[in-house]
Parts: C-alpha cells; structure tokens; sequence
C-alpha cells in the first residue's frame, strides 16, 4: 500500500477529530491559564495590545504640512444620502438644491506618532447642533498607521491608496488612485479616482491670528474658512471634523453595527500660512468599489486654498457628539 504525505497539522487535525468522535470528549489537558486580565487589556485600546501600531494615549503632531482643498457644489440629493440625520448641510447661497463639499489632498511630512504620510478626504461642511464641521464621506491614506488611528479612534472611514501632491512653483498638482480588489491588474494604481490642480495665489491670512482684530474672508472663504473672533491674544485656527465610526458585532449580529459613534475632531493649526487658491480644477473617475464620481458630481468649482504649518490633535479632546447604540 502506498502512503500518502500527510503535512503535521492537517495529521493533527485528523488525529484530533478520529479522538474526539471515538471518545465524545476533549483528549486536551490545561498546563496553567493565561494572565491577561480584562481590566488590564482595557488600558491598551489599541491592537495588538502588545505592540501598538499607533500610540496608545498621545498627542498626534503634524509638521511641516501642505494641504489642497478645493470647494465645489455638487447634488443636494446625492450627497444627503450620506450624511447622518443628526447632521444639516449648509445652503450655498443663491444655488438652491446645492450642496458643497471638498476635494482636499495633504501631505504630512513629519509626524511622530505615525510617520510621515499622504491623505486624500472627500468632506462635506455640517452643522451638529449649530456649529459647523466637515463630515468626512470618504479618506484614502498610504500608511497603516494612520490608517489604523483614524479608523479606531475617529471613525475616519479610510482605506489604503497611492497619493500624489507636488507643487511646482506656485503649481500644485495632486492625484489619488487605488488598486481594484475585484479586478487584478498588473498595475496596483491602475485605477485613477480623482485629482487636482490648484494655483497659489495671495496670501489669505497667517496663523496665529492676531490677537486683536481678525479679517473676516469674502465669500467663498468665508464659507472654507470661518473666521473666529478676536478674544485678545493670538489664537490658533481650528478644523473640526466628525467621522462615523462603526465596529461590527459578531455571530448573529455580525451583519449589524454593534458600535455607531459620531466623534468630533479639533485639528489644531498653531502655525501655518494660508493662500488663495486659483484656477482650480478638479476630477473624479468611476469606480465601481470607490463610486466617488457617482456620488459627487461637479457642478461647479467653488474656491480653493493652499495651507502650510503645523497643527495637532490630541484623542483626549475628542467629543462623543451621537452614539446610535440602542436606538
């Protein structure tokens, strides 16, 4: 009779399911118990507990950043699909069944906690109770550290992508593609989902913000850049950001959400100059597992802005703005 090879494992495993089927109990006998408490594994929120990807507790510093966003009015009824019903779009005067969101590219060059890297986010301006914010609808980065962070404490919906941003001169130029998991091509970046071209113009405004008196911008920056009031001492400008974080539950409920926050984000700009952005364009390309395009169209081009500085956010000063569990 000839033998067949039988690697150790699957032999193991018809070992172990003969046994069990004779003996209708388990031949395996304990040799000591773990000793991961539930209250210790609590203090590491981050996985693997044991080696973090990202900083458990930390403030996530940014210098040395450019960002591109360009403005643009796309379809009410589109994109109000996306957005929680907690949240209200904001009317852009004169375009009724408008609604606008923005196309913005950074680039992180120096970052401690995560490393250096790049970021595309499709944003839509909100108000939560009536203070604005940008809901992120979608966010590509190209590290998974970020990727994780983002994900696990803001509830950034992020994926992985290949990110471009270059300026020539007073030229920027900036584009996002991502490989298809459906289609295998011998090109990762075979899919091209959007870009950007944006030209520098005059300087908008500087951070800090005098302590004084601040400008307020015209429109549309007026709309991209809500100016704070002047409190006496240089400030710095703040962005706040909502993510939808979502964690699915498991067996029965694994086609459900077990967790559904809505977490507002403060990205602190403490140094930056910030300029006018011109003869900006932008574009999306259908995809069928990114539908950007599909889902926002561009009707027309609103206003841009270049950003260069420094800014941070810290988990602790993250707000709890909705949480969906038990509703």
């Amino acid at each position: 009779m000839k033998l067949k090879f039988i690697a150790p494992l699957a032999f193991v495993g018809l070992l172990l399911a003969n046994t069990l089927s004779l003996a209708g109990t388990s031949p395996f006998q304990s040799s000591g118990k773990g000793t991961l408490e539930a209250k210790e594994a609590k203090q590491h929120p981050i996985m693997p507990w044991w080696m973090p990807i990202t900083p458990e507790s930390t403030t996530y510093k940014y210098r040395n950043i450019d960002m591109v966003a360009v403005a643009f009015a796309t379809d009410q009824d589109k994109i109000e699909k996306l957005v929680p019903k907690e949240l209200d779009l904001i009317a852009i005067p004169g375009m009724p069944g408008q609604s606008s969101a923005s196309l913005i590219f950074a680039k992180y060059r120096e970052n401690d906690q995560t490393g250096p890297y790049m970021e595309a986010i499709l944003a839509i301006p909100v108000l939560h109770k009536g203070n604005p914010f940008l809901y992120v609808a979608a966010i590509y980065v190209d590290s998974d550290a970020a990727l994780v962070a983002g994900r696990e404490f803001g509830g950034y919906p992020k994926k992985l992508a290949t990110i471009d941003l270059h300026n020539y001169g007073n030229l920027f130029l900036s584009n996002l593609s991502r490989g298809s998991m459906q289609e295998k091509t011998a090109n990762p970046v075979f899919y091209d989902l959007a870009s950007s071209k944006v030209t520098r113009g005059g300087r908008l405004f500087s951070v800090p913000l005098p302590a004084e008196k601040i400008r307020q911008l015209p429109f549309p920056y007026n709309m991209l850049l809500p100016m704070p009031e002047a409190n006496g001492k240089p400030q710095p400008y703040i962005l706040p950001t909502i993510g939808l974080r979502t964690i699915p539950g498991v067996g029965k409920d694994s086609d459900k959400a077990q967790v559904q926050q809505l977490i507002g984000t403060p990205w602190i700009i403490t140094k930056a100059t910030v300029w006018e952005g011109l003869e900006a364009s932008i574009d999306f390309v259908s995809s069928k597992e990114d539908p950007l395009a599909e889902h926002f169209p561009i009707n027309m081009i609103l206003g841009a802005f270049i950003l260069r500085g420094d800014m941070h956010t810290d988990p602790k000063d993250w707000l709890l703005l909705e949480d969906y569990q038990g509703k």
